[in-house]
C-alpha cells in the first residue's frame, strides 16, 4: 500500500522565495487548485528571507492561503531549504521554485507515482524520457555537465541531480543534517539520503522545466563556475563523514 493510502495524509509544499511576489501571485492559486483536488491535508510554506525585503511577499502569501516563514540561520538557499524542512507539518514534503519554472500540476502526478511505486522520493526530471527544459543552451550544457559529473562522482542513479522539484518523505530528509548553504543542497540531499537509505526508492517523472515568469534569477554563473570544483570536494567530505557516522551507529567497520 502507498503511503498516499495511509489513514493520515497530508503534503508540505516548501518554496524558497527572494522578491518573488509577482510570480507568486499566479502561482498559488494554481497550487491551492491542485491540492485541494490532491490532499486530504496540505500546507504551503513560502521561506522569505530572514527579514522581509518589502516587496509584498507575506501579503500575497496572505491573500492565498499561504504560510510566510522567515528564514533562520541566514539568508542562503541552504538556509531556506532547511527552514522549510524544519517548519513541515505533513508526513510528505514537496519543493519547488517561486520563479514559475515548477508546474504545480505536475505535484498531483508525484502523489500519483508515489503511491503507485511506493516511492520514497519522486523527482521531477528534465532528463529521463518525455523531460524538458527551456533554459537557454548555455545553461543546457552546464547542467548537463554537473549531472554527469555528480552521477559518476558519487554514484547516484538518477539522471537529474539538480532539479529541486522533489517529493520527499518527510521523515527521511529531516533526519540528515545539511550543511550546504547554496544550490549545492539539492545534490547534498540526494547523497545523503542515499548514504543514510541504501534501499531508498527513488522514481523520476517527466517534468518541462520552463523559463521564469518575471524577474531575474537569483543564480550567479560566474560565481557557480568558481565554486563548481569547490562544491564537489566539500560533498565528498559530507558524504565520507556520513558513511562513518552511520558505520559507528551500527558497528560496522568503514
Amino acid at each position: 500500500m502507498g503511503w498516499w493510502n495511509r489513514a493520515v495524509t497530508g503534503l508540505s509544499v516548501v518554496i524558497p522565495a527572494y522578491r518573488e511576489a509577482e510570480n507568486l501571485k499566479s502561482i498559488l492559486p494554481r497550487l491551492v487548485r491542485t491540492l485541494k483536488a490532491a490532499c486530504s491535508e496540505w500546507e504551503i510554506l513560502i521561506v522569505d528571507t530572514m527579514e522581509p525585503t518589502g516587496d509584498g511577499t507575506e501579503e500575497v502569501c496572505l491573500a492565498n492561503g499561504a504560510t510566510y516563514v522567515n528564514r533562520k540561520g541566514g539568508n542562503l538557499y541552504g538556509d531556506a531549504i532547511r527552514t522549510g524542512f524544519a517548519a513541515a507539518r505533513f508526513e510528505r514534503i514537496c519543493v519547488m521554485d517561486a520563479d514559475g519554472s515548477h508546474n504545480p500540476d505536475d505535484i498531483t502526478r508525484m502523489i500519483d507515482t508515489a503511491n503507485l511505486q511506493n516511492a520514497d522520493l519522486v523527482i521531477g526530471s528534465r532528463y529521463t524520457k518525455g523531460g524538458h527544459t527551456e533554459n537557454p543552451s548555455v545553461l543546457i550544457a552546464m547542467s548537463y555537465m554537473l549531472n554527469v559529473t555528480y552521477r559518476i562522482l558519487f554514484g547516484i542513479k538518477v539522471k537529474d541531480v539538480s532539479d529541486s522539484f522533489r517529493l520527499y518523505d518527510a521523515a527521511k530528509v529531516k533526519s540528515i543534517g545539511l550543511e550546504c548553504d547554496n544550490f549545492d543542497i539539492v545534490e547534498e540531499i540526494l547523497i545523503l539520503l542515499g548514504s543514510r537509505y541504501p534501499n531508498l526508492r527513488i522514481v523520476e517523472i517527466p517534468i518541462t522545466f520552463d523559463k521564469r515568469d518575471k524577474g531575474e534569477s537569483k543564480r550567479d554563473l560566474k560565481k557557480f563556475v568558481r565554486s563548481y570544483i569547490k562544491t564537489i570536494r566539500k560533498l565528498m567530505r559530507i558524504r565520507i563523514k556520513n558513511r562513518k557516522n552511520r558505520s559507528a551507529d551500527t558497528g560496522d567497520n568503514v
